[in-house]
C-alpha cells in the first residue's frame, strides 16, 4: 500500500517554516531530490537566491525601470475582498465577538476566534493592518481560517501575510515564500501586495527582492505613492546605501509629499550612530526648512534634539552643535546635562567660537558648577584666537579671583596672539591698568606672558625689564620663579643678572639650577670670574626647576665658554673644571685640543698641565691641527676616535 501523499504547500511554509523538517522526518519515502529542495526552501541563503533569479514576481516577464519615479499610472490599488462563496461559508450561530475583541485578545486568541464569525475575522485582519505592534497576530488568525474555517488562500490572505512581516518577527525569506506560493497558485500579486512588501522590506532589507518588486510595479505601470517611496527610502538606509537614501529623501521633501517627522528621526539616529554626523545635521536642516513641518503637531521630539546635540558636541561638529544650541538651549527649551555642556565648551574652543563658549560657561555657572582650570582655558583660547586680547586677559583675572591661579600653560594662546600681532604689546599696559581699575585681580601669569612676548621681539632684555618695573605693581601677588626665568634667559650682562638676583632675594625666591647657569653665563661674558665660580658652586645645592632637564651641571656651551675664559686669563682652575667634567663623563677633548692649539707657546711651556696634555696628545696633534684648519668637526671627531 503506497504511503499517504504529503501535500507541502507554499502557504504552509510561510505560516510555519519548520513544516519541512517535520514532514521529512515522517516521510522517509520522499526522494532525495525532494528532500534537498525542501531543505533549501527554509535556508535563508538559498531562499534569498530563490527569488533573486531572473524570474519576476509575476508570471509574465517585465522590463526593469531603475528610477522609481518613472512608474506612471493612475491609482490602481483596490483592496482585495474574499470571494462571495466564502462569505457564505460556515459561521458561528449567534456570534457576538467583534473585530476589536479579536485584536485585543492576548493568550486566548484561539478561543476568541472560535466564537467569531468568518466575516468578523476578516474584518479583524483588515484592521490589524493599522495596529502597530499587533501584526504578529495575523499568522495565527490565518492559520485558524485555513484549518478551522476551511478557507482557501485568496489575494486578501496573501496580502495579510505580507503585512504580518511588518513586524520584527518577519523576514525577507518569508516574503519570498509568499510570492512563490502566489505564483504556484496562479495568483497575480496586486499593487497593494507589492507596496505592502516594500514596507516590510524597510524593516527586513533585501536589495534584490526590493528591486524585483520595483520591476513588477514598473511593468504594471504603477506610480509609487508616498508610503511606498518612504519604504524604499528606509530600506536603502537599512541596507547602508546612504547616498541613495538621502537622494530619495530629498526628492520626497522637495515634492508635494508631506514627510512624517519619524522618517527624519530615523535618518538622524542612523546616520549619527554610523559616524556620519555631517549628513545627520544636513537632514535636520532640511527638516527645519521643509514646508509645513515646523508646526507643534509635527515637531521633532526633544529626545532627537538631545541626541543630536550629544553626538555633534562629542564629535566636535561646530555647525550641528550651534544649530541645536541656538534653536533650543539658548531659548531655554531644553536643559542639557553638564557633560554635554562641557563637550560644547570643548567644541567651541576647538573652533574658536568665543560666543558659544561664553554661553556654555554661563550655563554651568548658573547651575553652581565649580569651574576648573580646563573650563577657563578653553575660553581664553577662544578669545585669543579671535584677537580679543582684553577679554582673554579678563578671563585670566576671573580665574585669579576664583582662586584658580593660571600657569604658563594657560597663557600659551595669548603668547601666540602676541607673536601674530606684536603691535598689541603697545596697548597691553593700558588694558591691564583698566582691568585693575575695574576691580579685577591681575595674576602674575598675565605679566609673565607679556614679558615673554617682549623678550621674543627685542634683542635685549632691557625693554622687558622696564615692562617688569612698570606692570609689577598691578599684579595681585609678587613675581614668581617663572618671571625671573624669562628675564634671565634673555639677559646678557653680569649687572642685569645681579639686579635680578637682588629682586629674587627681595621676594625670598631661591634660584633653580637652570637659573644659576644663567648667572654663570652672564658672569662669564663681562663679569668677575670668581663670581662665576661662586655661582657654579651654589648650583650644586640648588633645586631642580619643575619640568626642567635632569642634568646635574651646567650645559656644554656654557662649560666651553667658562674654559675659554679661564684659558684666556691663564686661570689654573680651568684644569679643575676639566677634571670635574671628565668625572661627569662630559666629552671636552676636542675643545681642549682646540684651546691648547690657540694657546701661546710661552704660556704652554710654563703650564705643567698644558705640557702634560700636549705630550699625551702629541701623537695625534698634527691631525687635530689639520682638522681645525679645515673647520670640519666631523673629521675632527673621527681623528679623535
Amino acid at each position: 500500500m503506497p504511503p499517504p501523499r504529503q501535500v507541502i504547500d507554499g502557504l504552509w511554509r510561510c505560516l510555519c517554516p519548520s513544516v519541512d523538517a517535520t514532514l521529512l522526518a515522517k516521510a522517509p519515502t520522499l526522494s532525495s531530490t525532494s528532500a534537498i529542495r525542501s531543505r533549501s526552501r527554509v535556508s535563508r541563503k538559498d531562499g534569498l537566491h530563490r527569488h533573486r533569479g531572473a524570474r519576476s514576481l509575476s508570471q509574465q516577464s517585465h522590463g526593469y525601470r531603475a528610477n522609481v519615479d518613472s512608474f506612471v499610472s493612475p491609482d490602481l490599488y483596490i483592496e482585495p475582498k474574499w470571494p462571495q462563496s466564502q462569505q457564505k461559508s460556515e459561521t458561528v450561530a449567534d456570534a457576538t465577538v467583534t473585530a476589536t475583541e479579536i485584536i485585543q485578545a492576548t493568550n486566548d486568541l484561539t478561543e476568541v476566534l472560535k466564537e467569531a464569525s468568518t466575516p468578523v475575522i476578516y474584518e479583524a485582519l483588515r484592521e490589524l493592518r493599522n495596529h502597530h505592534g499587533q501584526h504578529g497576530k495575523i499568522r495565527p488568525i490565518i492559520q485558524f481560517l485555513l484549518n478551522n474555517r476551511k478557507e482557501k488562500p485568496n489575494p486578501f490572505i496573501y496580502e495579510s501575510l505580507v503585512v504580518a512581516n511588518w513586524d520584527i518577527t518577519g523576514s525577507a525569506d518569508e516574503l519570498g515564500f509568499i510570492f512563490d506560493s502566489m505564483v504556484a497558485a496562479g495568483v497575480e500579486p496586486s499593487i497593494g501586495v507589492l507596496q505592502s512588501a516594500l514596507k516590510a522590506l524597510a524593516v527586513h532589507p533585501d536589495y534584490l527582492l526590493r528591486t524585483d518588486i520595483l520591476r513588477s510595479l514598473g511593468a504594471k505601470g504603477a506610480r509609487l505613492d508616498k508610503e511606498a517611496k518612504i519604504s524604499v527610502t528606509l530600506g536603502l538606509l537599512r541596507d547602508g546605501q546612504f547616498e541613495k537614501a538621502l537622494d530619495l529623501l530629498d526628492e520626497l521633501v522637495y515634492s508635494d509629499h508631506l514627510v512624517p517627522a519619524w522618517v527624519f528621526e530615523i535618518f538622524i539616529y542612523t546616520l549619527a550612530r554610523r559616524g556620519f554626523v555631517e549628513e545627520a545635521v544636513r537632514v535636520m536642516q532640511v527638516r527645519l526648512k521643509a514646508r509645513n513641518q515646523n508646526t507643534p503637531s509635527r515637531a521633532l521630539p526633544l529626545g532627537t534634539w538631545y541626541f543630536l546635540l550629544d553626538e555633534c558636541s562629542r564629535a566636535l561638529h561646530h555647525e550641528g552643535t550651534k544649530l541645536v544650541w541656538d534653536h533650543l538651549v539658548q531659548k531655554r527649551l531644553v536643559n542639557p546635562p553638564d557633560g554635554v555642556v562641557i563637550n560644547v565648551l570643548n567644541m567651541a574652543s576647538r573652533h574658536q567660537d568665543a560666543d558659544l563658549a561664553t554661553r556654555a560657561i554661563e550655563l554651568l555657572a548658573e547651575r553652581g558648577v565649580r569651574l576648573g582650570l580646563h573650563h577657563y582655558e578653553a575660553l581664553v583660547e577662544c578669545y585669543a584666537y579671535n584677537g580679543d586680547l582684553l577679554n582673554a586677559l579678563q578671563v585670566l583675572c576671573i580665574m585669579e579671583g576664583a582662586d584658580i591661579s593660571p600657569g604658563a600653560a594657560s597663557t600659551r594662546s595669548i603668547f601666540l596672539l602676541f607673536r601674530r600681532s606684536p603691535e598689541l604689546l603697545d596697548g597691553v599696559k593700558e588694558m591691564m591698568e583698566n582691568l585693575k581699575a575695574a576691580g579685577y585681580k591681575i595674576p602674575i601669569a598675565a605679566l609673565n606672558v607679556v614679558l615673554e612676548a617682549v623678550c621674543e621681539e627685542g634683542p635685549t632684555v632691557d625693554k622687558a625689564f622696564g615692562m617688569y618695573r612698570d606692570l609689577l605693581h598691578l599684579c595681585s601677588s609678587g613675581p614668581d620663579l617663572r618671571t625671573f626665568q624669562i628675564l634671565l634667559q634673555k639677559a646678557q650682562k653680569a649687572q642685569t643678572a645681579q639686579e635680578l638676583e637682588s629682586e629674587m632675594l627681595m621676594y625670598t625666591l631661591k634660584p633653580t639650577r637652570d637659573m644659576y647657569e644663567d648667572f654663570v653665563r652672564c658672569s662669564i661674558v663681562d663679569g668677575d670670574l670668581n663670581t662665576a665660580f661662586n655661582y657654579l658652586a651654589q648650583m650644586e645645592l640648588a633645586p631642580l626647576a619643575r619640568n626642567s632637564s635632569r642634568r646635574m651641571w651646567i650645559s656644554h656651551p656654557t662649560l666651553v665658554q667658562l674654559l675659554k675664559r679661564c684659558f684666556n686669563e691663564m686661570d689654573p682652575r680651568a684644569w679643575a673644571v676639566v677634571d670635574v667634567a671628565r668625572e661627569r663623563k662630559i666629552d671636552l677633548e676636542i675643545e681642549i685640543k682646540k684651546l691648547l692649539a690657540e694657546m701661546p707657546k710661552e704660556t704652554a711651556v710654563s703650564d705643567q698641565r698644558a705640557q702634560e696634555a700636549i705630550t699625551m696628545m702629541g701623537a695625534v696633534r698634527p691631525a687635530y691641527e689639520e682638522a681645525l684648519d679645515a673647520g670640519d668637526l666631523k673629521t675632527l671627531s673621527s681623528s679623535a676616535a
